[in-house]
C-alpha cells in the first residue's frame, strides 16, 4: 500500500485546520478510523493536540501549560474517577494529561503502551534527579490524576 505523502508535507498544524475545512462527511469519514471518536471529538483532540505541539516547537514551558481550549469529556475521565467540580472533570481536559487521553484514544494500543512506558521512564527519572517537587506536585501540575498509569487497563 503506498505511504500518504501529503500527511509528510504537511505541519501539524495545517493538517489539523485542514480536517475543520472539509465537509462534515468528510470529517465522519476520516474520523471513522478512530474507534470511540466521533468527528467533533476528533476535532477537540486535534485542537488541543496543536497548542501543546506548538509549545514544544517554540520551547516553552510544557509540563504545566493549560490551553484554552480542552478534549471532550471522554468514557476515561470517568473510569479512571477524575474529580469534578460544578460537573467540570478537574484534570485531562486542557492539560497535558488531556493529551495522553488524546493519545490513548487515537494511537493503536501497542503504540500507545510504548508511549507510556516512555513516558513514566521519562517521569521518574526527572524525580530521581530532583528534590525540589514531589512526585505528587508534578502530576498535579501536568493535570494528571494519581491513578493516571491506569489509562491502559481501561477498554475504549
Amino acid at each position: 500500500m503506498p505511504k500518504p505523502f501529503l500527511t509528510y508535507a504537511l505541519t501539524f498544524g495545517t493538517l489539523s485546520k485542514m480536517y475543520f475545512f472539509f465537509p462534515f462527511d468528510l470529517q465522519s469519514k476520516v474520523s471513522k478510523n478512530f474507534a470511540h471518536v466521533n468527528e467533533k471529538q476528533l476535532g477537540q483532540f486535534l485542537t488541543v493536540m496543536t497548542k501543546f505541539r506548538n509549545v514544544c516547537a517554540h520551547n516553552e514551558r510544557l509540563f504545566s501549560y493549560r490551553s484554552k481550549d480542552a478534549i471532550p469529556d471522554m468514557e476515561l475521565h470517568s473510569k479512571l474517577g477524575i474529580s469534578k467540580e460544578c460537573s467540570l472533570y478537574q484534570c485531562g481536559k486542557s492539560d497535558l494529561f488531556a493529551v495522553v487521553i488524546a493519545f490513548r484514544y487515537l494511537l493503536p494500543k501497542q503504540e500507545f503502551l510504548e508511549f507510556k512506558r516512555a513516558l513514566t521512564i521519562q517521569i521518574d527519572s526527572f524525580l530521581k534527579s530532583t528534590t525540589h517537587i514531589s512526585e505528587e506536585d508534578l502530576l498535579r501540575a501536568m493535570g494528571f490524576p494519581a491513578n493516571w498509569k491506569k489509562i491502559s487497563l481501561y477498554r475504549i
